[in-house]
This record gives structure tokens, C-alpha cells and sequence, in this order.
């Protein structure tokens, strides 16, 4: 019942915070290919990912180890492009039900995954269209992967105090036990911390205790949330340094940029570019942004400019960063890139780091 709650308050504040993820997905009749949030929770919860159900991410490998959702091996759209047999080469059955999800609604990987996956000979294929964003409506956990944690800037939160816990450079690690971080102890370390703060909970064997986290986690508004099993860790374990405050702040790589500096771009007139298929250009984008898909970028790229400051905006972040290393290949030293799961609707967007 409190998840059920949880995912109403969820819809509700997504409507007047533009972080927040675009809930509105489940309200949208379903397709003919679709499947909905309450279809693959469930076929999560009877375990028949990986089984009698195959769930493939067509999301870029970094934004997979992020989180994705348990049991579900990452196939990005790029590379099942250039190489259709490697569905089968995952031990997908060609008569089997693949189902591709990827970012949500906006995300067009994974129905142009899933129509690859059709001229390769699969009969059973279906699209998860709400993706991420629905799954995390319904409040169910994503599972990081190894990469990710050693990427660091991460808060690792461990319910099992004073137990050798995962230490490694650049995270920071909160052990307390769950009545502990529902208590003052919690508050105390978790009330300044930006709510949009990477949080992975350490599983030991026991997802209800992650799940309880997760969802203590949720209820704090924190947004960025997944869980990593301490088995799947084959570096030494440690003592955790002692924490009663953290802080948090967000590192961007080369050439990447806030939301906040990319919104000052939009409202100064900025030269934007929308790498998203003209279709969905068509449906929405930020004001003043040209359309340039990025499958027309090798033969149009002399379209953008190299004197000015260029823009770079997608639905998910993933065309973007391939149009800035593409760019980036033929010259252009003046482009930086929006990472970030964007919604828009006429010239209304919203961005969701």
C-alpha cells in the first residue's frame, strides 16, 4: 500500500517540478506493441526476466550502469544496428518475448530497436515505451553495475554498521542501520545533500531490506536511486571512514554542461541543435533550436557553425554526447551537450538530470 501512495505523490509532483520524472506516461492508452508498467512489474516480481520473458536496455552502456532494471542485459541501439544477430547472440530465442525499453516515452531506442529485432526474425516483440521512467513510478528498484561504482561520486548507503562495507575513491559511504536512517541519525546526514545525489544501497542478500531503503530514500525526495549487491564487489572490502554529514556535487565530463548553464542558453538566444528524428522535433523542442537528426549529421554537419558557441539537446542525452564526439572528430571545438532526459511539449520542456 505505501508503494502505491508513493507512486501517486510521484505523478502528482511531477506536475509543478520540472526535475522530477515525466510520470504521465501511464496515463497514455497503451499501443499495439506495448507493454505496460503493471505487465512488467509483474513479470519481474514471478522472476520470469531472463526466463520465459527476455527485457533487453537499448540505452548507451554508461547510462545501463547507471541503473537499469534487474535482469535485463544492456543492447545499445548502435550496436544491434551494425551487428542485427546480437539479440541471438544474448541467448534470445527467436520465438522468445523480447521486450526493449530504454529512457521513456520521448526515447525512440527502443522501438527502433525492437523493429531491428523484427526484420531479424523475432515474432514476439514488444516495446516497454514508459522505460526507466515508469518503472520507477512503480517504485521498483534499479540494479547499478560494477563500472559505475568505481566511476565514484556516488553516496553508498549500508545498512549493516560496523560491517567491512565497499570503500572506494571518490565515494562516500553512510552505514547505518535502516531504524537509524529513518531516525535523527538519518536526517542529520542526509538533510543537506542535493536530492539529486547518485544513492546506491549495498544489498547482502536481502532485497526486502533494500526495497525498505529504497523506498525510505524515495519518500526523502532523493531521485537518483539504485542498489548494488556486495557479492557482485570483488575488491577488498573495508571499514567505512565515519560520516555524519554529506555533500554532494555533480562532476560533468568535456564538453558536458548543467541544466542550469544549458536553460541560460536557451533564454540568451543561444545556436541549438536537436539531434532528436524530426518527428519528435516536430511534437516539441526548446525555443529557437534547428533540427538536425543526428543520422543526417555525417552529410549536413557543415550546417553548424564553428564560430559560435553550439548547443547540443536530445531526449536522453545519448544522441547528444555521440554528436559531441562526433563533432569533436571533425574539428568543432565550440559544442557542449545537454545529459539529461528531457520532455517537451510546443516549446515547453523540461529537464531531468
Amino acid at each position: 500500500m505505501k508503494r502505491i501512495v508513493l507512486a501517486v505523490a510521484l505523478a502528482v509532483a511531477s506536475l509543478s517540478t520540472p526535475w522530477m520524472v515525466n510520470v504521465h506516461a501511464a496515463e497514455v492508452a497503451p499501443l499495439a506493441d506495448e507493454i505496460t508498467n503493471d505487465q512488467m512489474v509483474t513479470f519481474y516480481e514471478k522472476g520470469l526476466i531472463g526466463k520465459d520473458v527476455w527485457v533487453v536496455d537499448s540505452r548507451p552502456g554508461g547510462k545501463y550502469m547507471t541503473g537499469h532494471i534487474p535482469g535485463a542485459p544492456s543492447l545499445p541501439l548502435d550496436v544491434l544496428q551494425k551487428d542485427p544477430a546480437s539479440v541471438e547472440k544474448l541467448g534470445i530465442p527467436k520465438a522468445g518475448k523480447v521486450i526493449f525499453y530504454c529512457a521513456g516515452r520521448e526515447c525512440t531506442l527502443s522501438p527502433d530497436s525492437a523493429a531491428i529485432a523484427r526484420k531479424a526474425g523475432y515474432s514476439d516483440v514488444w516495446v516497454y515505451f514508459n522505460g526507466i521512467p515508469g518503472w520507477n513510478q512503480k517504485a521498483q528498484p534499479l540494479l547499478a553495475e560494477v563500472p559505475f561504482i568505481k566511476k565514484g561520486n556516488l553516496i553508498l548507503i549500508d545498512t549493516a554498521p560496523g560491517k567491512d562495507t565497499i570503500v572506494s575513491n571518490g565515494n562516500k559511504v553512510l552505514q547505518l542501520s535502516l531504524n537509524d536512517l529513518k531516525g535523527d541519525k538519518g536526517k542529520n546526514a542526509l538533510g543537506n545533500l542535493s536530492k539529486n545525489a547518485p544513492l546506491v544501497v549495498i544489498e547482502r542478500g536481502n532485497m526486502e531490506a533494500v526495497n525498505a531503503v529504497l523506498e525510505e530514500l524515495r519518500e526523502l525526495d532523493f531521485r537518483r536511486l539504485a542498489y548494488f549487491p556486495i557479492s557482485a564487489w570483488k575488491d577488498p572490502v573495508a571499514t567505512a571512514p565515519t560520516v555524519t554529514a554529506l555533500t554532494w556535487a555533480p562532476v560533468y565530463g568535456p564538453g558536458q554542461i548543467s541544466p542550469k548553464a544549458f536553460q541560460e542558453a536557451v533564454a540568451t538566444g543561444k545556436f541549438l541543435v536537436d539531434v532528436r528524428p524530426a518527428g519528435d522535433y516536430a511534437r516539441g523542442h526548446f525555443k529557437g533550436a534547428i533540427s538536425l537528426p543526428i543520422e543526417e549529421l555525417e552529410k549536413d554537419f557543415a550546417k553548424i557553425p564553428k564560430d559560435v558557441p553550439v548547443f547540443v539537446s536530445c531526449a536522453t542525452g545519448a544522441k547528444s554526447q555521440k554528436t559531441y564526439d562526433i563533432l569533436g572528430r571533425k574539428g568543432y571545438t565550440n559544442i557542449s551537450y545537454l545529459d539529461a532526459e528531457i520532455s517537451c511539449k510546443g516549446e515547453a520542456c523540461t529537464i531531468k538530470e
